[in-house]
């Protein structure tokens, strides 16, 4: 039998006239640690609207926290392809997006060419990488990036895979990848066009062997003709030590199509 809560559980006049007045004013109360998850999920969904994304690429897709991001956070019900190496994770992946029309699925690593590479799998998942945990990387991490298996993996371009969508216009690319972002766009040449806007996590600190600099892999982007459109607050889980940071970009033309770049 259901009942009625007591009187004395249900909202006061003050605190109802202060929840209109935080609705108005769009106020929210957050803990530090998930402002950046908010300000990602309000910018997306501007974003993705403004651009019309019709693609969303996530590269290092690990257990679905990007999708389901996007998915409940973000909104997007679009085209979604994710890549993910490690197998019972890619496998995982694939019986989720069974239930979603729109999401698709590749087992394989992202880089500049096809070929078999071996991909280092870390006590934490999120944490693995086709190139090694540098000697030099914070003592911090040494619990999270320490190798507990290498297996080889199949590596494509995304020039490759993207022949698979091509009436998709307007796509956005998200990188996860652990240092190997460099050779991940040197796989998207032809792509690039399309790539209307992306997200990489830039590393403050040098985690892996042969990972560039975070000015260099940004002056990078800015040189395939991307801009910065949004840092968002990071985790201060290590505080008062950066690690790594997400960096949002907009493609410069499309800037422009907006005629943003005419109005800075």
């Amino acid at each position: 039998m259901t009942t009625s809560p007591p009187s004395d559980s249900r909202p006061s006049l003050w605190q109802r006239a202060l929840r209109r007045l935080g609705r108005t004013l769009d106020y929210r109360c957050l803990h530090w640690h998930r402002l950046g998850e908010h300000q990602q999920a309000d910018y997306l969904r501007r974003l993705f609207e403004l651009l019309d994304i019709d693609l969303v690429i996530d590269v290092g897709a690990n257990r679905g926290q990007y999708a389901d991001f996007i998915r409940r956070r973000v909104g997007y019900r679009g085209a979604l392809l994710s890549f993910e190496p490690i197998p019972s994770l890619a496998q995982e992946l694939a019986q989720r997006a069974a239930g979603d029309p729109n999401w698709r699925v590749r087992a394989t690593a992202l880089g500049a060419c096809a070929q078999t590479r071996p991909f280092h799998v870390a006590q934490s998942s999120p944490m693995s990488s086709l190139l090694a945990p540098s000697a030099r990387a914070t003592s911090r991490l040494a619990a999270f990036n320490t190798v507990q298996q290498t297996l080889d993996v199949d590596v494509e371009t995304l020039d490759a895979a993207l022949a698979d969508f091509p009436h998709c216009r307007n796509l956005y690319l998200k990188l996860d990848v652990q240092g190997y972002e460099r050779q991940v766009l040197d796989g998207a040449t032809a792509s690039l066009p399309r790539l209307a806007a992306m997200q990489a996590e830039l590393s403050v600190v040098p985690l892996y062997e042969g990972q560039p600099h975070y000015l260099d892999l940004l002056g990078h982007l800015e040189s395939l003709g991307y801009l910065p459109s949004l840092i968002p607050a990071h985790n201060p889980e290590h505080f008062p030590l950066l690690i790594d940071f997400d960096c949002h970009l907009v493609r410069r033309e499309r800037l422009a199509d907006l005629g943003a770049l005419n109005r800075a």
